[in-house]
């Protein structure tokens, strides 16, 4: 059923159910999207894009960077930039985040949350700090295609980015 939906409607429908439904996305929602199809490519649409900064080894080593303070709860997902709560309850919350063009979202936290981010729209945004805000020698310019997905753990830290080019991303929160 879902397939005749596409990959957009597909993660949608997902998401929004298990925010509705509220009770399957608990503390092993992260378990569960580890064991799903994943893909080191933004850009194939393969499953879930789960990047080199989220692996064991990446994550291990972000905690020895010092990096304590976590994301404003208020501006959780898009940094400041433009967004609406479509849900909120106690298990999750789901925003959808219109970033514009030339907008600057702050790096140097960590995730409260497990974030599930579903991208409405192509999206094109530079990496131009490291998680410690450190400047990347090389700024690292991604291209997510709509109905691509990517996970980040909870506690994963949060790198500097400068957007492209307009674009709408839902951010699936995951609470506990």
């Amino acid at each position: 059923m879902l397939k005749s939906f596409g990959k957009i409607g597909s993660y949608t429908a997902v998401a929004l159910a298990g925010a509705i439904g509220g009770a399957c996305l608990t503390a092993v929602a992260a378990d569960v999207i580890d064991k799903m199809a994943t893909t080191k490519s933004n850009n194939d649409r393969a499953g879930i894009y789960s990047s080199s900064g989220e692996t064991p080894e990446a994550l291990a080593k972000a905690k020895t960077l010092g990096v304590t303070k976590y994301e404003d709860d208020a501006k959780v997902g898009g940094g400041g930039a433009e967004q609406k709560v479509l849900v909120d309850n106690d298990v999750v919350r789901v925003n959808l985040v219109s970033f514009k063009k030339g907008f600057v979202r702050p790096g140097g936290m960590m995730r409260k949350n497990a974030q599930l981010l579903v991208y409405l729209d192509e999206g094109q945004f530079t990496l131009t700090k490291t998680g410690n805000n450190t400047p990347m020698e090389k700024p690292n310019s991604q291209r997510l295609l709509p109905g691509s997905s990517v996970f980040h753990h909870r506690g994963s830290i949060v790198s500097e980015s400068r957007i492209d080019e307009d674009y709408r991303v839902l951010f699936v929160e995951m609470k506990k």
